[in-house]
């Protein structure tokens, strides 16, 4: 197996036992109920639950199936024009739902095996960011993973393969893996002369620690520059030995922004602001620009002051600058990994 950075590993996990057995027990089912596996062959209801079927996110059709038993709860949410109100229900913050929630919430409902399966959908690989080179580590294939972990309503919850990698996964012990390629819209430059400037918040770094390990590995000329940010230095600054080393060596510009080691919150948009007009010299030197990690407002605030860094230094109107950057993703000088 091989792969160039950029590109993401994608892991098959494995759901959490502790989940699936209080799922049983709900269901008043043993586990041992005969239910094929995901490739057809014969398996149990608990194997399925641990190895084919979502867990964590509940589908609508769960959901109607409990109210066709009788559980009003979801009737509401259920209808045309209540849709936000079912969203809320399956996402919203420190109130989100997963499968056995929809069982206690639906006191009285049976399902059989067969039944209860029928309402969910099957587990997709989850897609993490290959934090290493190819070329430095010709056996390996790095990830930076952060278990998520969080409590709702008394119960802990888990992230379904950021805890399996680093806590549920038996050392020495396989699971499914493939590479996927994303050259086409986060490929680092083909030129290694051309100078690239990162923005890499929280794991959001991982591809950005595999851009700067095979440009070290080729001997590229080109100029690199990182903006990491976290909430705080001292517990989580990734890759802190070998991107400190980077700076001394001079071979990588660093700025970091710990959100809550001061008392005013500092992000990595407002490093960008700071150096705004060292920014827009590297552009007009051809800079490539990259962003990885959170699209619902890192990445947005961090398009924002990128344009205003290019409306500012660059002397433009606010249609212009947005014109300018709009270039700069046409011609792949501007590309986003966001999830």
């Amino acid at each position: 197996m091989t792969y160039l950075p950029g590109d993401a590993l994608g892991v098959v996990p494995v759901n959490d036992p502790e989940l699936v057995d209080r799922i049983l027990t709900r269901l008043g089912a043993t586990g041992s109920e005969p239910i094929p596996d995901k490739t057809g062959q014969p398996g149990t209801f608990r194997d399925a639950l641990l190895h084919v079927y979502d867990i964590t996110s509940p589908s609508r059709r769960l959901l109607e199936a409990c109210v066709e038993r009788g559980a009003t709860r979801f009737s509401s949410m259920l209808e045309k024009g209540h849709e936000d109100e079912l969203k809320a229900y399956f996402h919203a913050h420190d109130a989100s739902h997963d499968v056995l929630d929809v069982l206690e919430d639906a006191e009285g409902c049976t399902f059989t095996p067969e039944e209860f399966i029928g309402g969910l959908r099957k587990f997709q690989p989850r897609l993490y960011s290959i934090a290493s080179s190819f070329k430095a580590h010709p056996d390996e294939a790095h990830l930076l993973v952060v278990a998520v972990s969080y409590v709702v309503r008394g119960r802990e919850r888990r992230g379904l393969c950021s805890t399996f990698i680093n806590s549920r996964w038996p050392i020495g012990e396989t699971a499914g893996v493939y590479t996927q390629n994303q050259q086409k819209h986060f490929g680092m430059p083909a030129d290694p002369s051309v100078p690239m400037i990162m923005v890499g918040p929280g794991t959001g770094v991982a591809p950005f620690r595999a851009f700067l390990e095979e440009r070290q590995a080729i001997g590229a000329t080109g100029r690199n520059w990182l903006f990491f940010g976290e909430q705080r230095r001292a517990t989580e600054f990734f890759y802190e030995e070998e991107f400190t080393r980077w700076e001394r060596d001079g071979f990588l510009r660093l700025d970091t922004a710990f959100s809550r080691d001061q008392a005013t919150k500092v992000y990595v948009q407002h490093r960008m602001r700071e150096h705004g007009a060292d920014i827009w010299a590297w552009l007009e030197d051809g800079a490539e620009f990259f962003v990885c990690g959170d699209k619902e407002r890192m990445a947005a605030d961090v398009d924002a002051e990128l344009r205003g860094i290019v409306e500012r230094h660059g002397g433009m109107t606010a249609d212009r600058a947005s014109e300018y950057v709009e270039e700069l993703k046409k011609t792949k000088r501007y590309k986003r990994d966001v999830y």
